[in-house]
């Protein structure tokens, strides 16, 4: 049985930022996503042609801009920012012993912060450094951002790094707020 999705932010827009500004904040609470957890989600990874030698806390791109996110030995999120789902299905239905799928599509908000200042901006919300010096493209966080327990990736869309936060979808208008009120005070302050 599928389901339509709905995104879990009740704002008007998926999208905060304007020309002027230097900061951009989308949700793509909506954009295909899927994993699998497991002893053995490594080796059906690399059964499936996927790339599979990704440490814990690293996210690559894949030849066809999809993303695979490795938060650890076991578990590997499969990411589509430019592609919307359909359903709240997973990508990964075949299940072996000691792989599971993994229904993210309907368990995190998606919410992509893009800009130059972006790593200064969430300096005023999260204790990890997240300048590129110390946390360069391919790296993943699991960490707290504004006291939310929240996975932040740092990779390429559209030709532009960005970071992905991932945060429980009970708590997405929360942090799309706290992301909002820090940009503006950040934009003001500049």
């Amino acid at each position: 049985m599928t389901s339509i999705l709905v995104s879990p932010l009740r704002c008007p827009t998926s999208e905060v930022g304007n020309p002027d500004e230097s900061l951009w904040l989308h949700d793509l609470s909506l954009a295909t996503r899927s994993g699998v957890r497991g002893v053995q989600a490594r080796e059906w990874l690399k059964s499936e042609s996927f790339p599979h030698e990704l440490q814990p806390n690293t996210i690559e791109t894949l030849t066809d801009n999809r993303l695979l996110m490795a938060l650890s030995t076991r578990e590997f999120w499969l990411l589509d920012p430019d592609n919307p789902s359909q359903d709240t299905e997973s990508t990964f239905e075949r299940r072996e012993p000691g792989v599971w799928p993994l229904y993210n599509q309907n368990s995190h908000a998606w919410l992509v912060l893009s800009g130059e200042p972006r790593a200064d901006m969430l300096a005023k919300l999260c204790g990890v450094d997240l300048r590129p010096t110390a946390f360069p493209l391919g790296s993943v966080a699991q960490t707290q951002m504004a006291l939310v327990s929240t996975v932040i990736a740092h990779h390429l869309w559209r030709g532009k790094p960005v970071f992905s936060l991932f945060i429980d979808q009970s708590l997405a208008d929360f942090a799309w707020q706290a992301l909002q009120d820090a940009m503006a005070e950040f934009n003001a302050a500049r």
